[in-house]
């Protein structure tokens, strides 16, 4: 529901999954009749969507989103509403870093960057306050990452922090350190889904580019347990200019299939991190567009298998950049920034609240108006933020460090 001053209830939402297993709402309230176009046109998008899995007689249709229909994954239409309502965008995904720490040491982290052992990490408590600040701000998509995030000692607390009713909790992960204890720890908290990072369809190259031996098994091993354990589980892994030429990625999509894995996630190679100041790892056009034709041609087939591509979903007709926009990320130092890819940040949650950074991130100029592609892929933005720092030894840099940056327009936000 959506509640106005004083609590009156300006628009309830009562939603179902009828026999046909569609998802169906009834409106009530005096908004009803503003808002009845917008319920309905989210609702066709969705009932077209691929159910990937079942929960608890919910329909699945990514590892992003709350099961549907619940009462977190409705936060999701909320949100829209808001938005309309406000003229402002508010986030439904945070990802936060937990820890620097990893037992990998890949060649391409793209977390790298971000790493400063001298820098104070962020309490458990602290932790905790910033996942209720960022569910209250609009987050139904609870994302944790390192690092290794499984090395925190308290990641199950954190998990379990987590309200289920207003948000869902997942955890992008080596999978190295998923052992039945861990696992088992991890179900109990109610960790819904998990990405495991997969750079190769051998055990041989994929240990090679983590720096670690054994990686590949144990990988596939812990994974395994997550979805006995009845944790929702997914294969995180990039395209590439080789990797499509010569049939790798397609290797990774029917190696997942074969596991048994709900969806595969393929995200674009996106100079950051230990990239940073290599631009020439971008897909050019004609890579990107085989990328989305592969993610497009798998995720059709009859097989319940979902398959999401960073190509199809920051394209003009997929979502664009979500960074600043739907979600943003958090170092395990407090720094707030568009995403775990952008290292520009706006400000640090041990120092202000942080629905005060997000509205400073939306009134930015450049982050003002919605951007129909990834910003960290755009020569544009890359000129103008990212080359000016990328010889930083301490990264994310705060914006109203940049050099010729403009300056935030009082009072203005992200409208759709």
């Amino acid at each position: 529901e959506i509640t106005g001053p004083l609590g009156v209830r300006l628009l309830v939402l009562k939603t179902w999954r009828g026999a046909d297993k569609k998802i169906h709402c009834d409106l009530a309230g005096p908004m009803k009749g503003r808002f009845a176009r917008q319920v309905e046109a989210f609702l066709a998008v969705i009932n077209r969507l691929k159910v990937i899995a079942e929960k608890n007689g919910k329909n699945v249709y990514n590892l992003y989103n709350p099961p549907m229909p619940t009462p977190a994954a409705m936060r999701h239409l909320e949100r829209k509403l808001r938005t309309m309502a406000e003229k402002m965008v508010f986030p439904g995904t945070c990802t936060l870093s937990v820890t620097p720490r990893c037992p990998c040491r890949c060649v391409h982290c793209s977390a790298d960057r971000f790493t400063a052992g001298e820098r104070r990490e962020l309490s458990t408590d602290e932790l905790r306050g910033v996942i209720d600040q960022a569910v209250d701000l609009g987050v139904s998509n609870v994302v944790f990452t390192g690092g290794e995030p499984m090395v925190h000692p308290d990641l199950p607390d954190l998990v379990a922090h987590v309200d289920k009713t207003r948000a869902h909790a997942m955890m992008f992960t080596s999978g190295v350190l998923l052992t039945e204890k861990n696992v088992a720890r991890l179900a109990e908290a109610g960790l819904d889904s998990l990405n495991v990072s997969i750079d190769a369809a051998t055990a041989a190259r994929h240990d090679e580019l983590r720096r670690l031996p054994g990686a590949f098994q144990k990988a596939f091993e812990g994974a395994r347990r997550a979805r006995a354990a009845g944790i929702l589980t997914g294969i995180s892994t990039y395209g590439s200019h080789d990797a499509v030429e010569s049939g790798a990625l397609e290797s990774i999509l029917a190696l997942a299939r074969r596991e048994g894995f709900h969806e595969v996630t393929i995200f674009d190679c996106v100079p950051t991190g230990k990239f940073l100041g290599a631009p020439h790892v971008r897909m050019g056009r004609k890579d990107i567009k085989r990328v989305r034709a592969i993610a497009e041609r798998w995720g059709a087939s009859d097989h319940p298998m979902g398959v999401t591509a960073q190509a199809k979903a920051n394209a003009y007709d997929g979502g664009g950049c979500f960074g600043g926009f739907a979600q943003f990320y958090m170092t395990c130092y407090g720094d707030v920034n568009p995403c775990d890819f952008n290292p520009v940040t706006f400000g640090n949650v041990l120092e202000e609240p942080l629905e005060a950074i997000w509205r400073r991130l939306v009134a930015h100029p450049e982050y003002a108006p919605h951007r129909h592609a990834c910003r960290m892929q755009s020569e544009r933005y890359r000129m103008k933020y990212i080359e000016p720092i990328r010889g930083e030894e301490r990264l994310p840099v705060h914006i109203g460090r940049l050099p010729g940056d403009g300056t935030i327009r009082p009072g203005a936000a992200a409208v759709v």
